[in-house]
């Protein structure tokens, strides 16, 4: 299971908002974003919103499932830039993000070569 904790803003200038879907390469290739649902509507993901007190944001806590086939991503619209996509949780970079956690810890340690105490906490935490 992933957690996911991202704060939207619905509505007014610089407003974004979550979607679930999927990107195709076309014939040109280049990536093309396809919407399949919206979160809170998807049978599959554990959702829980919180809306502000003046309602002017929302509060997101997102479970994915292992396996879980689709993209997560933000959009974020304003006049400037009137659709951009920030990736949330991608399946095929799920295994990335391990060996990315690994190399982190590895380059800790490696920083962290002469300082025994330091290497002991880090052990310890890790």
């Amino acid at each position: 299971m992933h957690r996911i904790e991202v704060t939207t803003k619905p509505n007014g200038a610089g407003r974004n908002w979550l979607e679930v879907g999927h990107f195709e390469t076309d014939t040109l290739g280049r990536k093309q974003w396809i919407k399949k649902n919206v979160p809170h509507q998807e049978s599959k993901l554990t959702v829980d919103r919180q809306y502000s007190a003046r309602g002017e944001t929302i509060d997101w806590i997102v479970i994915i499932p292992e396996n879980y086939p689709f993209t997560l991503v933000k959009v974020n619209y304003d006049r400037l830039n009137p659709k951009e996509l920030e990736v949330l949780w991608d399946p095929e970079g799920d295994t990335h993000s391990e060996t990315a956690r690994e190399d982190k810890i590895k380059r800790i340690f490696e920083l962290a070569a002469g300082n025994d105490e330091l290497t002991e906490l880090l052990k310890a935490i890790l």
